[in-house]
């Protein structure tokens, strides 16, 4: 698939529809531009409700502290790589 945008002078875009649609992405949607070697991927950013039942059924209880930490520690990495 190939779609094009045109740039206006305060650098916005509009995403095509059939763009849109693809990553299922609606008005107030966040949307993810990374850089993957001479790439940029742009794709919808996963939202809590994405997560709604992830652990539906599991035992135990959750350390949300040690999952906070968790996260920072695999965002910092991730942000580390980029440079």
């Amino acid at each position: 698939m190939t779609a094009l945008a045109k740039v206006t002078s305060k650098g916005q875009i509009t995403l095509p529809k059939e763009v849109r649609d693809l990553l299922r992405i609606r008005t107030g949607s966040i949307v993810v531009f990374e850089k993957e070697d001479e790439k940029l991927v742009v794709k919808a950013a996963k939202t809590l409700q994405d997560f709604k039942g992830f652990l539906k059924g599991r035992q135990g209880r959750a350390d949300f502290e040690e999952m906070r930490e968790k996260a920072k520690e695999y965002i910092g990495k991730k942000s580390a790589r980029r440079g």
